[in-house]
């Protein structure tokens, strides 16, 4: 592996992100230059301050495009490790059945979901009574499970000696056994005036019972009674031509993928399939709008600050993508040539055309794609004309031909851009970098 630049790591598309490195470091062994240095404070005062200007705006400037080149290959197909890489289980239809967890590896596998029957808890429920009629008796009755059990008792008449509602009776009914141990969870259910008392058991699937008894149910009259049976999950899978059928006390089942947690809704069908986490690349996407937006303010607020800025701001604007295929992906252009991200938009125009949009993203010229390029396009921009429209006037101090050439071979954007006419392959070697930091300093 020859060590000639970030092309060892095989990353030869950043290939100009170390020439900008290297630059930088180049005008940083200048700036310690000593005899470099008197000659500027004896000469012209103002040259080191411009210069250590010029410094951190290049150090700015390889910041803002670094930012967006890291947020674009976030989304690049390329890039195993990013959004576009991480496989998150769906569900074709979440109202039967959702779908959590996420795939290690890629499998392609479709399992097809046919839910006759979710797991149901018991149901018990009062034949119900007008909610604001006082209440003609008291309550005194059991609820067990078979494990535990709790005696309901309420009376009719309040601390204060004030008659209570039926209302009020099933509310402090509800309340004792909710304080107890018993498996079940009492609520007061009230529409149009009338209450009725609600037990429901905390475990679902068949055996999984609880009773009432007692001969005083006063405002709760028909509770013993059960609604809804306890039952069973019943639900078949197809996957490769084969189905199987299964039965289970719980709705939350693991199904073909492993450590994927499937929850049953109700009865219907649905797919679950392996596809990109739509939650994660529309994080991603959004933080690739931030660091574009942040890059272009950046370029235009130092649009006059050298030829390369001015360059980079044109190109940084044109051929971002149609209207079209932006609009899928939830991306508006504004009036300042910014962008806006809709993470709402993107996410149900992925569920709608879930190829599309990852096409429109890490395709071939998608927008990861045109980012990506965009930043490395301005990584490569020469250190002098980034700043060849500010501090290299206050190097040149007169106009006559001789102090010209003394400024280029003194001013060190003049004398990196000398070197670095070649581009990145020969910036990004380190020997000969490190040979003009051994002259320089």
């Amino acid at each position: 592996m020859a060590i000639n630049g970030i092309g060892s790591y095989g990353l030869n598309s950043l290939y100009s992100y170390q020439s900008s490195i290297n630059s930088l470091r180049l005008s940083q062994a200048l700036s310690r230059n000593t005899k470099l240095n008197q000659s500027y404070s004896s000469s012209y005062p103002s040259r080191k301050a411009a210069m250590n200007a010029d410094i951190s705006f290049v150090k700015d400037y390889s910041s803002k495009m670094t930012n967006l080149m890291n947020a674009a290959n976030e989304l690049k197909s390329s890039n195993r490790s990013g959004a576009m890489s991480d496989l998150a289980i769906t569900s074709t239809n979440n109202d039967v059945a959702t779908a959590s967890g996420k795939l290690l590896v890629k499998n392609d596998k479709e399992y097809k979901l046919d839910v006759t029957q979710i797991a149901q808890a018991q149901v018990n429920a009062s034949e119900g009574v007008k909610a604001s009629d006082y209440a003609k008796s008291a309550m005194n009755f059991t609820v067990g499970d078979g494990k535990n059990s709790v005696n309901v008792s309420v009376g009719t008449v309040k601390a204060n000696g004030g008659s209570k509602t039926n209302a009020q009776m099933l509310k402090e009914a509800a309340d004792q056994i909710n304080k107890s141990k018993v498996g079940v969870t009492a609520s007061v259910v009230e529409k149009d005036g009338v209450a009725s008392l609600q037990l429901e058991g905390k475990e679902t699937g068949e055996g999984k019972t609880f009773t009432v008894s007692g001969e005083q149910l006063g405002a709760a009259a028909g509770v013993e009674n059960v609604k809804t049976e306890s039952a069973n999950a019943k639900y078949s899978v197809t996957a490769d031509g084969k189905t199987t059928e299964y039965e289970t006390d719980k709705n939350n089942v693991s199904i073909g993928y492993y450590g994927v947690s499937v929850e049953l809704k109700k009865a219907g069908e649905a797919t679950l399939k392996a596809g990109v986490d739509s939650g994660s690349v529309a994080s991603a996407l959004g933080n690739l709008v931030d660091a574009y937006n942040s890059s272009l303010k950046f370029l235009n607020d130092n649009y006059d600050k050298g030829s390369g800025v001015s360059r980079q701001l044109r190109n940084m604007i044109s051929g971002i993508g149609s209207e079209q295929s932006l609009k899928q992906l939830g991306i508006t252009v504004n009036k300042d040539a910014t962008l806006s991200f809709s993470k709402s938009t993107f996410e149900k125009n992925m569920q709608k055309n879930p190829s599309l949009t990852k096409e429109l993203i890490s395709g071939m010229g998608g927008v990861a794609d045109r980012m990506f390029n965009k930043a490395t396009s301005a990584m490569n921009v020469s250190s002098s004309s980034l700043v060849n429209g500010s501090s290299q006037k206050s190097f040149s101090g007169t106009s006559s031909s001789s102090s010209s050439l003394e400024s280029m071979a003194t001013n060190p954007y003049s004398v990196l851009g000398m070197y670095s006419r070649g581009g990145a392959y020969n910036m990004s070697n380190y020997y000969a970098v490190g040979m003009m930091m051994n002259y320089l300093i």
